[in-house]
């Protein structure tokens, strides 16, 4: 097989790709017939098994891409070490370079290569050293408490990590057709787990809130993968065997990962459910936080997400017409009574600088009592012709306008007043609306803990 022959210098740091910096000096050694046919077989075997969990993870079972490691879905750099004893693949993550196969043959042996491969963090002992010697392998992984209110930070332990395994050896000889044996294979992925109380930040003495917090890091390091395959043995790496060992470990990686994922659903089943509505929260909070000049684009949204602003509905009308007059919502609950929204920009002020209510505001308001005066004079033509079954002359009003921000003490209070003369109209700024409906999510799913990143948030049932 013709390839590329190049001599350098394999530059590996921190959690960049890896980079081979090429050199001059002198001609390469030449590899034997017998180097040449394992890199052959090696390098084909592994381009062939790449490329199907790359197929696998893009068609046949792309219902579970989200399972399914990135080195295999979505394969980046390839580095092999050949050694004296084995073999050692490094997998990087795709980026937005080219992406690159490499493979040499190395004077060392595969503990020497795989730590040199993984940045120190894959660590083959023996039994004249069962420990690193070198008192910087691995890294240090930190875990630190932070009080936000009181803006302090305090580490609570520290301990250097790495990967470790004994030089095992398979007990019987490999069947034909199966992947070589594979001493190790290690991710750059690590699953943490924390368990706790929430507890009130005022001591308060209510009952606590049980809570498993699960969340993965990678490590300051390029690969993504290291695999380590012990044993010099030709005829196991069988490219035509390939596709067959992609499966198996595209399924193998997607049912651990289901099964680590069931038994955390299984500890808190409304798990899922709460962070699909965190993350609807949360892109609300995002639009909101865009000051968007045109009410269409809070109408759309809302329409998409109905729940926000009533909760309890069972029926939702958007943009529905009361005679010359356009609601932007009318809802049903489960009891028959209904609900007339007019919603404004988020962007508005509610009050002037005097303190009274601003034109918008006052504008906003005569829309509702027009609709209400519609009804009174066509009840029955509203009920039979747009099917508002059961509604009454005065149903309840909502009026959503501007942001909390604008609001002062005393405008809170001046809405508060309002409200008494006005019990059946509610006017409610978008942050008002965000978090009377997160208090009833949060009600029925448990709390809506923002932590960010990709942590998860699992409340075991209390018995």
């Amino acid at each position: 097989m013709t390839r590329e022959r190049k001599k350098g210098q394999l530059k590996l740091e921190g959690a960049n790709p890896m980079v081979l910096v090429e050199s001059n000096d002198g001609p390469s050694e030449p590899w034997t017939p017998e180097q040449e046919a394992i890199v052959d077989a090696v390098s084909s075997a592994v381009k062939r098994y790449i490329k199907n969990t790359e197929t696998l993870a893009s068609g046949k079972y792309a219902h579970l891409r989200e399972k399914i490691p990135e080195y295999m879905a979505n394969p980046g750099n390839l580095f092999i070490a050949v050694c004296t004893d084995g073999v050692v693949i490094r997998y990087e993550r795709k980026t937005l370079a080219d992406r690159k196969f490499a493979i040499t043959v190395v004077p060392h042996n595969i503990a020497e290569a795989a730590a040199m491969l993984s940045q120190n963090l894959v660590y083959i002992e023996s039994p004249e050293l069962p420990h690193p010697q070198n008192e910087n392998f691995g890294v240090e992984l930190k875990f630190s408490v932070h009080s936000p209110s009181k803006e302090t930070s305090k580490d609570i332990v520290a301990t250097r990590i790495w990967f470790q395994t004994k030089p095992l050896l398979p007990g019987q000889d490999e069947l034909p057709g199966t992947k070589p044996y594979c001493l190790l294979s290690v991710r750059n992925q690590l699953d943490i787990e924390i368990h706790g109380e929430l507890v009130s930040e005022a001591g308060a003495a209510t009952s606590t809130q049980p809570f498993v917090a699960r969340s993965t890091m990678r490590l300051m390091a390029g690969w993504d993968c290291i695999e380590v395959f012990p044993g010099f043995k030709r005829e196991v790496w069988n490219a035509d065997f390939a596709p067959l060992w992609a499966e198996h470990d595209v399924l193998g990686a997607a049912l651990i990962a289901h099964t680590r994922d069931a038994h955390l659903s299984t500890l808190d089943p409304r798990a899922s459910a709460r962070r699909q509505y965190a993350v609807l929260l949360a892109a609300f909070k995002a639009l909101l936080d865009t000051n968007p000049d045109r009410e269409q684009a809070l109408q759309t949204f809302l329409q998409d997400n109905p729940m926000l602003l009533c909760p309890t509905h069972v029926r939702a009308w958007p943009k529905l017409p009361l005679g010359s007059k356009v609601t932007d919502f009318v809802f049903r609950d489960a009891t028959q009574d209904y609900l007339l929204v007019e919603i404004e920009r988020s962007t508005l002020q509610l009050f002037r600088q005097d303190g009274h209510p601003t034109a918008d505001l006052t504008h906003a308001q005569g829309q509702i009592i027009d609709w209400k005066r519609y009804l009174e004079d066509n009840l029955h033509t509203v009920q039979r012709e747009l099917g508002l079954t059961g509604i009454t002359p005065n149903p309840n009003g909502l009026l959503v306008i501007g942001r909390s921000q604008t609001l002062s003490a005393n405008d809170r209070r001046k809405l508060q007043t309002m409200a008494n003369e006005s019990p059946k109209l509610r006017i409610m700024t978008y942050d008002d609306v965000y978090e009377n409906a997160k208090a009833v999510f949060e009600n029925l799913l448990g709390p809506m803990w923002d932590t960010g990143g990709d942590t998860q948030i699992y409340f075991p049932r209390v018995s």
